[in-house]
């Protein structure tokens, strides 16, 4: 039957309007050049896609390792001046502070504590903020020393009594240490000091050295009599640096009476090292300790 027949009053079988829509969107096709095919360009993009988020990605992961990297090369410490501490963590996750901080998490030295005689003011006395800061040096210079001479000393502890003052033991004898940065005092307060010579008959031995960087060091040892007629030595360095007054020496055992298990030239060694000379230049930049004076009658 032909298909644009139509009986009064009905409208083309649904078969023929099919077919008429088809045949409608083929003549208005014709002549219309074909589509392009989608899918090679949409996987290429889709390769572009893939490869620009794996180079973000990388770029991202390396971003992050540089940060911890350099995070923990950067100088450890300075408070207030000098080199700027590095801290736990990355240079992203820094922040801004007054006293040194350790390179790595570590558990604090517990000090040692010593009642003050009279005269002595503990730093237990000293306003909290300075006292914090005193401490962390402390802290800081206890780990350096425990490092530097731990054949000989072991563990170094602080001493609460005063920021010059700390503590070795090794084999249960301890030996007491003093690490100074001491202000010079004003002109004419303070003599020189004596030329550098032997006393055999005193015990008393004296040697000069260079530190890099055209330091000149007084180095010394020293025998004492601390039990009848038994002595034990000590060893005592003393330089200028800045505006200060630089001491690190390590005394006996007097109460086993067992000699420094150091020598002169192993504290030359000690001051030579530059992260030695980091807390010098520290605490010469900002001293914690009163201004030399000279000791009328003695």
């Amino acid at each position: 039957m032909d298909i644009t027949d139509r009986s009064p009053g009905r409208g083309p079988a649904p078969e023929a309007e099919d077919l008429l829509i088809r045949a409608a969107m083929e003549q208005a096709a014709e002549g219309v050049p074909p589509l392009p095919d989608l899918v090679p360009v949409a996987l290429v993009q889709g390769r572009r896609r893939r490869t620009r988020a794996r180079a973000a990605v990388g770029a991202g992961v390396a971003s992050a390792v540089a940060l911890g990297v350099f995070g923990v090369a950067l100088p450890m410490w300075g408070p207030g001046g000098g080199s700027q501490e590095a801290r736990t963590g990355s240079a992203a996750s820094r922040t801004t502070t007054a006293t040194p901080s350790p390179t790595t998490a570590r558990p604090a030295l517990k000090p040692v504590h010593v009642e003050p005689t009279d005269g002595e003011t503990p730093m237990a006395d000293l306003p909290a903020a300075e006292r914090a800061r005193q401490e962390e040096f402390q802290q800081q210079v206890a780990v350096l020393l425990g490092e530097l001479f731990h054949e000989q000393l072991g563990a170094v502890r602080p001493v609460d009594l005063a920021v010059n003052r700390y503590q070795g033991g090794s084999d249960g004898n301890t030996f007491p240490l003093i690490f100074s940065v001491r202000p010079k005092g004003d002109p004419g307060d303070i003599g020189a000091d004596p030329a550098c010579v032997d006393n055999p008959l005193k015990g008393f031995r004296c040697r000069t050295a260079m530190l890099p960087g055209g330091i000149k060091v007084r180095a010394v040892t020293a025998e004492g009599n601390g039990n009848g007629s038994q002595t034990i030595t000590g060893v005592d360095l003393k330089f200028t640096y800045g505006t200060s007054t630089v001491r690190l020496s390590v005394a006996g055992d007097d109460s086993s009476m067992v000699s420094a298990p150091v020598t002169v030239e192993q504290l030359a060694a000690a001051a030579g090292d530059p992260r030695f000379m980091a807390l010098v230049k520290y605490a010469d930049a900002h001293p914690m300790e009163d201004k030399e004076h000279s000791v009328r009658g003695g």
